[in-house]
């Protein structure tokens, strides 16, 4: 066997394994997830630039990668940082010590970390088909398919309005099912390890495993062609996907990014930021774009 296929299973458990022994060390869930995001993110750029999957990926892109960064410092590290802030919040006021009191909680705990995971899991797919056939939902999704190279760095390239509506969908079921909070931020882990993977500019599979949402597939649903790239939509796990008809197992495209429109897309932060609002009046009368400098 290929050496490099055993770093997909390596690369999948290791942060959680990280949060999860950093959170019985006494680390708050928050800093333990964004230092183990941080930890992937680091060593898959490593990755990429030994054995990567398209060589010209693998190369600088200027303005791609600025704005990439800027999307990790200034949208997805907060979010991470303050949404399992309030998750652990949430869950300590509205029941988790209850829960501990349980005859057999340990037993519950663990199923009740797997039924959130499911439902979110589910929410995440449907949110993420929806944002693909729902013009309005598509505004706040572009700009993460506008890159035309795929690399961990861009995996968290996602408008705060996409970050908020998956917050929401990742939370509700923590608390229904009442999910302490190091296991909620081990899950979280588990989501943002798949999220960050999948996007890596790596052969770590081959295609070969069927579970989980993994480059070979992903790098279909980013496909310039509207038609290949509306499908692999699972968040985490391809069930979703098989049972909905959407899987698609196909030799990765020869083109990532979006189909060229009638107006300019913007490929800074800022203008990113503003253009769901602004759309195909970004260069003309939309208030929120008065200014050249933000929208270029």
């Amino acid at each position: 066997m290929n050496t490099r296929l055993l770093l997909f299973p390596v690369l999948l458990s290791a942060p959680a394994l990280l949060v999860g022994g950093l959170t019985a060390w006494g680390w708050s869930p928050p800093l333990a997830l964004t230092v183990a995001v941080l930890g992937l993110i680091a060593t898959l750029a490593l990755l990429e630039r030994r054995w990567p999957f398209r060589r010209e990926w693998a190369e600088s892109s200027g303005r791609e990668t600025t704005t990439d960064v800027v999307y990790i410092a200034l949208a997805s590290v907060p979010d991470r940082l303050t949404r399992i802030a309030v998750e652990a919040a949430a869950v300590g006021l509205l029941g988790a010590s209850v829960v501990a009191e349980r005859p057999g909680a340990a037993a519950y705990g663990v199923l009740a970390a797997v039924a959130a995971f499911l439902v979110a899991d589910l929410g995440k797919y449907l949110l993420h088909r929806a944002s693909h056939a729902v013009p309005w939902l598509w505004r706040f999704h572009l700009a993460h398919h506008q890159p035309t190279r795929l690399s961990a760095m861009n995996a968290l390239r996602l408008h705060p309005v996409n970050l908020a509506l998956n917050a929401v969908i990742d939370t509700v079921p923590l608390l229904v099912f009442g999910v302490s909070p190091s296991a909620a931020a081990v899950l979280a882990t588990v989501r943002a390890t798949v999220g960050v993977v999948q996007h890596a500019n790596l052969d770590l599979e081959g295609g070969r495993q069927w579970l989980v949402n993994a480059p070979s597939y992903h790098r279909v649903h980013h496909h310039v062609e509207v038609d290949e790239a509306n499908h692999n939509f699972a968040s985490t796990l391809l069930i979703w996907d098989r049972l909905f008809g959407t899987l698609r197992r196909a030799p990765a495209p020869p083109v990532v990014g979006v189909a060229p429109t009638p107006h300019r897309l913007p490929v800074g932060y800022l203008g990113q930021l503003v253009y769901p609002w602004c759309g195909d009046r970004l260069d003309t009368t939309c208030l929120l774009a008065r200014y050249p400098w933000m929208v270029r």
